[in-house]
């Protein structure tokens, strides 16, 4: 006898870092779900459980039109407990969260570190809170043979956590074989294999083992991410991070115009916050004051005056929520706290140069969202050498250049100095890579690239 399923398969997405509107953990979870579908999924997402609580405007976010959420997860952060380079284990754990890999003196001190955090935060307790959450969650969603789980932000610690889940969903609910996918992000590695990019790989190879009756798949958001894990030995694909499709490619705009420097998100120390202030005081009068260039950026309510020079600051006006616009005889744009969706991407709308001060360590295998969004409207690029971002723009140039790659900070001045002369060259390449960019980095073609079937189209095979 045939067993009949639902004509609409389901996925779950699970993301502990969903807790807010701004930033890129609900933007990927939204695109995914898009993907899902236009694939014929019916969607779901697990967030944090402070989503709603912070966004009360959440309910009218277009992105969620077909992406229902539940915000369970207590903990968040889990990187935080990795073995790769935005992580602070020094050695292996098992599965309930207990250091296990290296010699009994690394041990000792991992567990005194460990002990050092609050009880919250301490590794055991957020492997056992994540793990439990995606018990629980996985319990309800009651997963049928023609559906699938995706964890959206993952790694070796999740990894660890999403083991124990599995052991006790095996022991008390006998669950059928599951297939769950996992997206990788953050780099195991800077520029050298260590001991700790060894220790992740042994930790996730532990875990894996322990889950050979389900259908596990790692994925890489980078092709350079796919290759730190295969030298560490992990096996994953590499798939595309997508970005949102933009309804039309940038108007140009007069050679009169002053071109926006636009730096993107909400600063933090891996993003550049340290090396901004230098760099304006050295392009004020020059670049901004001139006229010759606006800079237009995000800036925080609170200790945002170390990133602005001295010169500028009286013309700030930070104190409320709503964008305080282009600042009077400064060159200077400032939009201040967290924005909505809508007002994120028309403010990237009106970007000249999208400029990004990033650590290449931390970048250096890690996706950039920001930089893809730039790309899909056509907008030139300033880049830091030695990292994917670099990667992105070289392997664009194929066609053209798209941007400019700079070795130091100290650089970038020139860089902006020469920009005028050939931006209308660059711009017009940006355009045309914009096309690849929106075909390739989508959330319906993330979602394949990872191997889950088109069930739309196998639906009108059947069909017809």
């Amino acid at each position: 006898m045939s067993i009949s399923y639902p004509k609409s398969p389901r996925i779950l997405f699970l993301d502990d870092n969903v807790r807010d509107i701004g930033g890129h953990y609900l933007e990927l979870a939204s695109l995914l779900g898009d993907g899902a579908h236009q694939l014929g999924y019916l969607p779901q997402l697990v967030a944090h459980q402070t989503l709603p609580k912070r966004n009360p405007d959440l309910s009218r976010d277009s992105r969620l039109d077909h992406l229902p959420i539940e915000p369970r997860f207590a903990v968040r952060r889990m990187e935080n407990w990795s073995l790769g380079v935005d992580g602070s284990s020094r050695v292996g754990r098992d599965l309930q969260g207990a250091p296990t890999d290296g010699g009994w003196a690394a041990r000792l001190w991992q567990n005194v570190c460990d002990r050092a955090s609050r009880p919250s935060r301490r590794p055991r307790a957020m492997l056992h809170a994540w793990s439990s959450v995606f018990a629980e969650s996985v319990r309800q969603f009651a997963p049928r043979p023609p559906d699938r789980i995706v964890v959206n932000t993952g790694g070796d610690f999740q990894i660890v956590a999403l083991a124990h889940a599995l052991r006790e969903l095996d022991r008390q609910d006998r669950i059928g074989p599951t297939s769950i996918h996992v997206l990788f992000h953050f780099a195991v590695y800077e520029t050298a294999v260590t001991a700790r990019a060894r220790a992740f790989g042994r930790q996730v190879n532990a875990a894996m083992g322990t889950m050979k009756r389900h259908r596990v798949h790692l994925h890489a958001t980078t092709e350079s991410l796919r290759q730190q894990l295969a030298t560490v030995g992990v096996n994953a694909t590499a798939i595309p991070y997508p970005t949102r499709p933009r309804n039309g490619l940038q108007r140009s705009r007069s050679s009169a115009d002053a071109t926006k420097i636009l730096l993107a998100g909400m600063p933090r120390a891996e993003k550049g916050r340290g090396q901004i202030c230098g760099l304006l005081e050295s392009i004020e009068k020059p670049c901004l004051r001139s006229g010759r260039f606006i800079w237009s950026m995000q800036l925080p309510q609170k200790r945002w005056q170390r990133m602005i020079p001295p010169s500028m600051q009286p013309s700030c006006d930070v104190k409320t929520p709503a964008p305080t616009g282009r600042l009077a005889g400064t060159g200077l744009e400032v939009l201040c706290g967290n924005l909505t969706s809508q007002a994120y991407h028309d403010w990237l709308d009106t970007a000249g140069i999208g400029l990004f001060l990033y650590d290449p360590g931390r970048y250096v295998a890690r996706c950039s969202g920001v930089l893809l969004e730039m790309m899909i409207r056509g907008v030139p690029v300033i880049v830091p050498d030695g990292c994917w971002l670099a990667d992105q723009v070289r392997q664009a140039e194929r066609t053209g250049p798209i941007g400019w790659i700079y070795q130091s900070v100290d650089d970038i001045p020139q860089i902006l100095n020469g920009a005028e002369a050939n931006l209308p060259e660059i711009h017009a390449n940006c355009q045309r890579h914009a096309a690849h960019i929106a075909a390739y980095h989508s959330g319906k073609n993330s979602l394949l690239e990872m191997g889950i079937e088109n069930h739309a189209s196998s639906s009108l095979r059947r069909a017809s």
